[in-house]
């Protein structure tokens, strides 16, 4: 009833100060039902998740949050030493987040105009969301490749659903986000398309530099095209070059320290790189990492001993933008002539192609 009482109380309220917030900055009314008093909440600001942009505390099943922003930003909250959160977008407007303890992914969010556009786009995914949901619970360990190819197919149907609404929504930060998140599996010539949808405002954002920047430097590589050099520098900061270490057969794989699956391939790859090395096998890892440190830890722990670069620029790293890499784990391998002649090869696929070009069985 409580509950239900404040709901009422709220949707009364935000009309009539909806303008008033609009000038002033946002504010953001949680009412957490359930939720002890004292109880710390935490929120975050895109694009700097790591870093914690304010904290409250919990008093009577209510907390409250105040600041400004110069344009709208997707927001994270949680409630701390907990995996209750709820991801949302929040704008210069009086923000009103509903939710009951250990449901904060579920709460409702009112107030946010891009939200609204953000959860529109939601419900028109939902089949394939759930789709994929069905698909993630039936891997294994042996079917794992084989699942992964159906998987792509339907990111590339979430892409088109994407696309769609951004020509529907030119003017929505949701547009943009989605955009920029995708626009390596899509490749330079259809991202360029669906980004001259995007308003001049939203092409001069951070988001919209970015990009433009992966328009005019991707190069879409595929199987059988030459690769590109990359040069970038390793944990001890020398700059390496892809072709001063490049064998007879080079994979460049791309991965990250914070990248769970990435580093569940890597004692596999540790196993391969033993037995194909001294035959002309080598490997450069390209980390998308912006922390240094726990690159170089992840490297260590994981018995990575082979070169590894990056530029600590994340997923705007150059040499992902280059070869159009955005999800990882990822890689090309390369022959001894620079030819691409594979993507995506890990596993008993990747020991089947090295036993096959070593002549090994």
């Amino acid at each position: 009833m409580k509950y239900i009482i404040k709901t009422i109380l709220l949707t009364a309220l935000i009309s009539s100060c909806q303008d008033k917030s609009k000038n002033e900055g946002y504010l953001i009314n949680g009412f957490a039902e359930n939720v002890s008093d004292s109880t710390k909440v935490l929120l975050y600001l895109y694009p700097k998740i790591d870093e914690i942009a304010d904290s409250t505390f919990v008093i009577n099943e209510e907390f409250q949050f105040k600041g400004n922003l110069s344009r709208p930003r997707l927001a994270h909250l949680r409630i701390i030493e907990s995996r209750d959160d709820k991801t949302f977008w929040l704008e210069n407007r009086q923000i009103d987040f509903i939710a009951e303890k250990g449901n904060f992914s579920k709460g409702r969010i009112r107030g946010s105009e891009t939200q609204k556009e953000s959860e529109m786009l939601l419900k028109r995914k939902d089949s394939i969301f759930k789709e994929m949901e069905k698909l993630e619970a039936k891997v294994t360990e042996k079917n794992r490749d084989s699942l992964f190819e159906i998987y792509e197919k339907m990111q590339n149907i979430e892409i088109e659903i994407n696309n769609k609404f951004i020509q529907e929504y030119p003017n929505s930060y949701e547009s943009l986000t989605r955009l920029n998140w995708s626009k390596e599996r899509m490749g330079s010539e259809e991202t360029a398309i669906v980004f001259s949808y995007l308003n001049s405002d939203l092409k001069s954002t951070e988001e919209g530099k970015a990009i433009a920047e992966f328009i005019s430097n991707n190069k879409n590589l595929k199987i059988g095209d030459k690769f590109v050099d990359i040069k970038q520098s390793n944990v001890n900061g020398k700059m390496t070059k892809l072709s001063q270490i490049h064998k007879k057969y080079t994979l460049i794989e791309f991965w990250a320290s914070w990248c769970g699956p990435c580093r569940s391939f890597n004692p596999e790859l540790v196993e391969q790189y033993k037995l194909y090395k001294d035959k002309g096998f080598e490997i450069f890892g390209v980390s998308l990492d912006t922390d240094k440190e726990k690159w170089r830890k992840a490297i260590e722990k994981d018995g990575l001993n082979w070169e590894n670069v990056s530029d600590l620029k994340g997923n705007n790293n150059q040499a992902a933008v280059t070869y159009g890499v955005r999800d990882i784990p990822d890689n090309f391998l390369i022959d001894d002539n620079g030819i691409i002649i594979a993507r995506f090869i890990r596993g008993q696929e990747l020991d089947e192609k090295l036993k096959e070009l070593f002549n090994t069985k």
